[in-house]
């Protein structure tokens, strides 16, 4: 009830503003009537062709055509004055019919259409219609047709590689990841990113190719987290006790005592591994499935907690952003997102960022 009430206050006062301005009122209430001044011009007219004939000034001729002549002009600003007036009549009706139909429509239309119960929502959590939404098996058929032409786009390869690992494409995930590895520098987290596709291609399996990624990965960034825990994981699932201990050790050192999620994987981890060495059964045996879903898990909760707390560089948010929509987590990857642009507001330096949150189907 309030929303129509100060609906048809503003509408109220909106259409006495427009007449007042549209009734055509005289500026200058004080002067006299355009009839009485046009009468007066013509009789001070008159008494002076009449002084003219009494000075001798005009004959009786061509006072008398003189006069006629006047007269003549005299109806003639009167006719049009009667036109004018008759105008400005239908004018005058015409602007409130004019306003009276405006509001009409509009409050009808309003009516049918509107819904004024409906709560409000920043216009960046309002869920866009579906039609509206990126079809994500179009962009990445799109995306691969402009990397056959282009086979040595970086960007193309980097932004598809996470899609692939979202839709459970290991292989083409792998095979985007080895061009990425061999158009630029590798990285730890390029590295460690072909590894983790190639385990799961082969449904956690560590093959030979895998473990010298990874191994690698560690020698590029020997303080690089994920890939030393899929090391120490595979030490101990492959029985090699007292290089898995060693590996979970420094592992938890480089924690530094912080409350990182990671932390309580790596103490379980050298926890099977101590077991392990002392030859007792393992109670709880880290098989590299298990160790690659909680690093996963715990490795993102850790990178999410950091950078929402300090900040970061836009090459850790987009990772962010791509870890959650590789596990599935929409909701907390348009967080993410979402925060990251608030971070860097500028669009230009976002490049990345944004075209691995439009694949993901996040606005």
């Amino acid at each position: 009830m309030l929303f129509w009430v100060l609906a048809i206050t503003i509408t109220a006062i909106a259409c006495a503003a427009l007449y007042y301005a549209g009734a055509g009122r005289p500026v200058n209430a004080t002067a006299a009537p355009e009839g009485d001044a046009t009468s007066e011009h013509y009789r001070l007219q008159l008494a002076e062709i009449n002084s003219d004939i009494a000075a001798g000034r005009l004959g009786d001729v061509e006072g008398t055509a003189a006069k006629a002549e006047l007269a003549r002009e005299l109806i003639r600003q009167q006719g049009e004055a009667g036109e004018k007036l008759a105008v400005e009549k239908g004018s005058a009706l015409l602007l409130p019919l004019g306003l009276l139909a405006v509001v009409g429509i509009s409050f009808a239309s309003y009516w049918y259409l509107g819904n004024p119960g409906l709560p409000s929502q920043p216009l960046a959590m309002r869920e866009r219609p579906v039609a509206e939404r990126i079809n994500v098996d179009d962009a990445v058929k799109r995306i691969e047709q402009q990397l056959v032409q282009t086979p040595d786009d970086l960007r193309g390869w980097a932004v598809i590689a996470p899609v692939y690992m979202q839709m459970g494409r290991y292989e083409d995930a792998a095979i985007a990841l080895r061009h990425v590895n061999e158009l630029a520098p590798p990285t730890a987290d390029t590295q460690t990113d072909l590894a983790e596709a190639l385990i799961m291609a082969a449904n956690g399996d560590m093959s030979d190719e895998a473990l010298s990624l990874l191994e690698n990965a560690a020698k590029l960034d020997p303080r690089h987290i994920r890939s030393r825990l899929y090391l120490a994981g595979h030490a101990t699932e492959a029985g090699d006790y007292a290089d898995a201990v060693s590996q979970w050790q420094a592992l938890i050192a480089l924690g530094d005592g912080s409350s990182a999620p990671w932390l309580d994987v790596a103490r379980q981890g050298l926890a099977a591994a101590q077991r392990g060495l002392e030859g007792k059964p393992l109670e709880a045996p880290d098989t590299p499935e298990a160790v690659t879903d909680e690093t996963i898990k715990s490795m993102v909760e850790g990178l999410s907690e950091r950078l929402l707390k300090d900040g970061g560089t836009l090459e850790e948010w987009t990772r962010l952003v791509r870890s959650r929509l590789v596990m599935g987590d929409e909701a907390a990857a348009q967080a993410a997102y979402d925060a990251a642009k608030a971070a860097y507001p500028d669009a230009a330096q976002r490049t990345e960022l944004d075209a691995t949150a439009a694949q993901g189907g996040l606005n």
